[in-house]
């Protein structure tokens, strides 16, 4: 089985190297990784215009992928770039981080909060959640305090700190990482000290984590998106020349 994480970004060890390190450790048997960064974008993803921006090229790198044979992508950004317009474009499964990781707490929990990285983030995933119909479910939005691409185990007592003040003043019953690509399991750190400082189990989600198994699961099962629900353009349009 071979996956294309589809690295919304510009290349860099920063961001695309530490990714596709992540995706490798926790793949599996079985199942071969490629990571692919844009070609035209931003270094990293910190509004809804960064987003907006990285969808065309998003697209485009879907259509590739299904031309190399790759069983399934995943979107590794919260907000889910391109998402509607790569499943129009193939048929092979696009499964976005974001979707999948705030569902996932939907499953998990009756309220989650989301942990991101600095609060002018903040409106940009309530409308996130919104448009997956998660609003209800959403106990609060937490910073990290740091920067995309800033981000490291040196922000983890904060997170923690956090997450454990989410629990007690917000419900927070399940944390959903807004943004991974660390370069370790950040969301297991946060399990562990949640469990000692509670005694109970409290899941903490990686997106990427997530995701990647929902694609795995997926191609096991011979699903994909509706093509009812997705369907390809009807016909190509001069508009259409970056796919």
């Amino acid at each position: 089985m071979h996956i294309r994480v589809i690295v919304p970004v510009l290349d860099s060890d920063e961001l695309v190297g530490k990714a596709e390190k992540e995706y490798r450790s926790f793949a599996g048997d079985g199942v071969t990784i490629s990571a692919v960064p844009l070609r035209r974008g931003t270094a990293s993803i910190e509004c809804g215009f960064d987003s907006t921006l990285a969808a065309p090229e998003v697209m485009k790198l879907a259509l590739e992928a299904e031309a190399d044979g790759v069983d399934a992508c995943t979107i590794a950004c919260f907000t889910d770039p391109g998402l509607v317009g790569a499943r129009e474009l193939v048929s092979i499964p696009i499964v976005g981080e974001g979707e999948a990781a705030l569902h996932m707490a939907a499953m998990l929990s009756t309220r989650f909060t989301v942990v991101i990285t600095e609060k002018p983030f903040f409106s940009l995933i309530r409308r996130t959640v919104g448009h997956y119909g998660l609003s209800s479910s959403l106990a609060s939005v937490r910073s990290a305090e740091a920067s995309v691409m800033d981000l490291n185990e040196s922000h983890l007592d904060h997170i923690i700190a956090e997450c454990i003040d989410s629990v007690e003043r917000d419900g927070a019953e399940c944390f959903v990482m807004g943004c991974t690509g660390t370069g370790f399991d950040m969301a297991l750190s946060i399990e562990e000290a949640l469990k000692k400082r509670f005694g109970i189990y409290v899941p903490v989600i990686d997106p990427g984590k997530v995701a990647l198994h929902f694609a795995r699961a997926m191609v096991a099962t011979g699903l994909s998106h509706s093509k009812l629900a997705y369907p390809k353009p009807a016909s190509s349009r001069s508009e259409y020349r970056f796919a």
